[in-house]
């Protein structure tokens, strides 16, 4: 059976994607465990006699972390644009220089895949539909740390050191450790607590989007097949402006129109579509979750577990918190 060592593994996919692999392999979870929900719930996690923790922070990561490690999946890093803006130095140390140092010890102690957790917010603002080759237009922090480590880190692939860069859409999904700082998450909650849905600017600025449920999937794949080389793909299943995407939500709670406010004043200039001609490539036969069924899943994670807007669920006030703004 694989060993797989998460790191970043008690944040948002982190937490959903541990007890995925779980099923299948030996897991291993490098976190600080600020979102504490893995830490303190192993006992009710299924095959938990297979998951063990190592409560440490990357800058402080050692060869003993990666005894008998056959796979990383590296999450590490502050987790969206506005909180990367609150201490640049931070993300730079820990999304570019941890990550970085981070991979190059994980090769020298024999470690046969790293899958690096990207974003296609590498694209920044572009007004045509992106593709892996495209040129890649960066806007914050968040991303330029995100794609310098991207370039280091895939410079050191070699045949017994395959290197996947996993550059994620949008997630959106349940996981115990809920997010409600993305959009998707955000507009379920909001109809669901107020009854309403709150769209920054026009909302016809453009984002792909994928599930928690689909990103396990290609994890999955990918860890469970030797023969698959190193290479880089962007993680998209759907396309849709802002606009476009409150008029889905509210449609799906059988809603009126006159439930979607627009916030004028909350302009975000990030704009991108994306494609994935690596998805296609080597995952020819993946089949992308009902849309209907993630939201589903969705509201009764959040009706079980009461979850709220709080610093665990919103990073950017977690964030704030911890860097005392």
């Amino acid at each position: 059976m694989k060993t797989i060592l998460i790191s970043g593994g008690g944040g948002y996919l982190g937490t959903y994607l541990t007890q995925f692999l779980l099923k299948n392999y030996k897991v291993i979870v490098y976190d600080e465990f600020y979102f504490r929900w893995l830490f303190q719930n192993k006992k009710k996690i299924r095959f938990n006699n297979r998951l063990k923790f190592i409560k440490k922070n990357i800058l402080n990561v050692s060869p003993d972390d990666f005894k008998d490690i056959d796979i990383v999946c590296d999450l590490n890093g502050i987790p969206n644009d506005p909180s990367s803006e609150l201490n640049k130095k931070y993300t730079w140390d820990i999304n570019y220089r941890g990550r970085k140092n981070f991979a190059k010890i994980a090769k020298n102690c024999g470690v046969k895949r790293y899958i690096f957790n990207s974003t296609c917010a590498v694209y920044g603002y572009n007004k045509k539909i992106v593709s892996e080759n495209s040129r890649t237009n960066p806007l914050s922090t968040y991303a330029k740390a995100n794609l310098k480590a991207e370039r280091a880190i895939y410079e050191m692939k070699n045949r017994n050191f395959k290197v996947n860069i996993l550059r994620n859409s949008t997630l959106f999904g349940f996981s115990q450790n809920l997010r409600l700082d993305l959009v998707i998450n955000i507009f379920v909650n909001s109809y669901i607590k107020n009854g309403k849905i709150s769209v920054n600017g026009d909302g016809k600025q453009w984002r792909p989007f994928i599930s928690l449920t689909d990103v396990g999937k290609i994890y999955q794949l990918l860890i469970s097949t030797d023969s698959y080389p190193s290479f880089i793909t962007n993680l998209v299943a759907f396309n849709s402006t802002i606009r476009d995407l409150a008029f889905k939500i509210i449609k799906y709670f059988k809603g009126s129109t006159d439930q979607i406010e627009f916030i004028s004043n909350n302009k975000d200039n990030r704009n991108y579509r994306t494609k994935s001609n690596n998805l296609n490539k080597y995952f020819k036969n993946l089949k992308f979750s009902n849309f209907n069924c993630e939201i589903d899943q969705l509201i009764r994670g959040i009706k079980k577990y009461k979850i709220k807007s709080n610093l665990s669920t919103i990073r950017m006030k977690f964030y704030k918190r911890r860097f005392s703004i």
